[in-house]
């Protein structure tokens, strides 16, 4: 995936800031290398080592990133606090001098959320919320101060989720979690537009990642039949972690300009009805 220096690189001179990057293979790793094949210097955040549902791997993202040729940083942090937001983005600008696009892809960790929606713990349900859904709020407004004042245009993309449409069975948590950053995310699309900031959400289906591993498949095709729905993928494949990291540069390109406020299905054609 290097950037051939001959070929089109849409996004050299930008920086891009990408959460929930610290699992190798996940869709994180694979945003961060298709922005940084585009041109792109590109940090990455993600929760320590030792945090619940971190797998301790962002430092080797980050090299992998900067073994392509470009500027990389890692950055350690909890999204879904407002002083972590704040030093995530302050750091990333200290270190690579501005940050031009923002990823947010972080997710709260499977968990005591996964069940039918009135055996939910509240604390779970609280914490996919602060996660998902409060995370992007905390890093797109600290984004956004960042660029009102250098007065550029500059990119959102919040990574989304099919069941934003059309939730499913013990999933109540991540649909509503998934449905608020679509909502959120066309808000501040309409606040936005004339400072030149796009924000686009995307959807990705069923994705085969180190979270949904053998078996994931058969386990989603299971969990739709019980949600009273088949899972049918025109396509008729499982989706990559490179599937969604392409809609995601082609959002960060410049030339998008004129797409803003949009919430993007990658998922084979699962939500064309």
């Amino acid at each position: 995936m290097k950037h051939d220096v001959n070929g089109p690189a849409p996004l050299i001179g930008q920086v891009a800031l990408v959460t929930g990057c610290s699992r190798r293979g996940g869709i994180g790793h694979a945003i961060a290398a298709a922005l940084a094949g585009a041109g792109a210097n590109v940090a990455v955040s993600g929760r320590p080592p030792g945090s619940p549902g971190s797998p301790g791997e962002l430092a080797v993202v980050a090299d992998e990133i900067a073994a392509m040729g470009g500027r990389s940083l890692a950055v350690h942090g909890d999204v879904g606090v407002g002083a972590d937001a704040e030093r995530i983005v302050d750091e990333v600008v200290t270190e690579l001098g501005a940050v031009d696009v923002l990823v947010n892809n972080a997710a709260a960790p499977h968990g005591a959320d996964r069940g039918l929606s009135w055996e939910v713990p509240e604390s779970a349900f609280d914490e996919v919320m602060r996660v998902n859904t409060k995370g992007v709020f905390l890093m797109s407004a600290a984004v956004v101060r960042h660029l009102l004042d250098r007065g550029v245009p500059g990119r959102i993309i919040n990574i989304g989720s099919d069941v934003a449409r059309r939730g499913i069975a013990n999933r109540a948590a991540y649909s509503a979690s998934k449905a608020a950053v679509v909502g959120l995310s066309q808000s501040m699309a309409s606040e936005l537009g004339p400072h030149g900031i796009t924000v686009n959400v995307v959807n990705p289906g069923f994705i085969e990642t180190g979270r949904a591993t053998t078996g994931g498949w058969e386990r989603a095709q299971e969990a739709s039949r019980q949600a009273g729905f088949g899972l049918n993928v025109p396509v008729d494949r499982k989706g990559t972690p490179g599937d969604i990291a392409r809609a995601v540069v082609f959002l960060a390109d410049p030339a998008s300009d004129f797409v803003t406020g949009q919430a993007v299905n990658i998922d084979g054609g699962l939500m064309m009805s």
